[in-house]
């Protein structure tokens, strides 16, 4: 079982671009978060993505946007007739939002997009495929000719692509959203794991309240989500934990009991497959961090 932070190395630079990308066969996937905003555009695929206790279906037009530091999980169903064909973009959030301050408008669209729970952020761009095409295509051009790390084409870049997202909604409407659909059995799962994710006899409680068998439960939230209902457990747990670790004085034993963990060892074991260090030394981490900044 895989759960976890994924580091995003950026090198200085606010934007790392990985290009369209083409799978024949099926990948892993699991849970994970990033330090910054991600853009990911289908061109060609089927499967699900899970963020911010939602699914969503692949398919070809949809751009999803990944929040700093949000749960999320793109699983593809590759097959020898439908392969699964993408581009990602790592935005560096907080530089980008200096970049937009010229530009108000599309500034705080960008800021809704990283930060607001309350709205989708599943687009269906299919009928303006082209232009998010070219936006992603002509900036790909100049960042293999490594002209693209300037914040004036960075800036360039993202104007245009915020303004190609403006163009699919009403100009009557505040922000972006989505119509959305009868929530599936896994959205309800993760929304009551949101409150209870800390109890112990998860399955039993959940079965209970959904009035399902313990193992149609399971099967619900994997064919759901393409994954077991204890992998997603253990990420939201690890990353409650992490966030104990950096803002309280709790001992480690007590931060594992209070997120879920009956046995200490099986918490240091977990975490330390998420973040490759020990809480404790993770804990220690962030203190000398916090104490280097408040030097400066």
């Amino acid at each position: 079982m895989e759960v976890g932070f994924e580091s995003v190395p950026f090198h200085g630079k606010p934007v790392v671009w990985t290009g369209r990308h083409r799978t024949s066969k099926t990948n892993s996937s699991f849970y994970h978060w990033h330090q910054c905003c991600e853009f990911l555009i289908v061109f060609e695929g089927k499967g699900t993505v899970v963020m911010n206790n939602k699914t969503y279906p692949i398919k070809p037009g949809m751009l999803y946007v990944f929040q700093p530091f949000e749960i999320h999980k793109v699983f593809a169903k590759v097959t020898h007739e439908c392969h699964y064909e993408r581009a990602v973009i790592h935005l560096d959030h907080v530089v980008i939002d200096q970049y937009l301050k010229d530009y108000p408008r599309r500034r705080e669209w960008f800021d809704r997009l990283c930060y607001s729970s309350e709205i989708e952020r599943a687009f269906d761009l299919s009928r303006d495929m082209d232009l998010f095409s070219y936006c992603v295509e002509d900036y790909g051009q100049i960042a293999h000719m490594e002209q693209g790390e300037s914040r004036e084409e960075i800036t360039v870049f993202v104007l245009q692509f915020l303004s190609a997202m403006a163009r699919i909604f009403p100009k009557d409407q505040s922000e972006p959203s989505l119509t959305r659909r009868k929530k599936e059995h896994s959205e309800l799962i993760m929304q009551w794991l949101d409150e209870h994710y800390m109890e112990s006899n998860i399955l039993n409680k959940l079965a209970d309240q959904l009035h399902f068998t313990r193992s149609y439960v399971s099967r619900l939230f994997k064919n759901e989500t393409g994954s077991n209902l204890s992998e997603y457990l253990t990420a939201k747990r690890i990353k409650v934990a992490a966030h104990m670790l950096e803002t309280t004085t709790m001992s480690v034993e007590y931060i594992s009991h209070h997120v879920g963990f009956q046995n200490v060892s099986h918490f240091i074991s977990c975490f330390k497959k998420t973040y490759q260090v020990t809480p404790l030394k993770y804990k220690l981490n962030q203190k000398k961090s916090g104490l280097e900044s408040h030097e400066i």
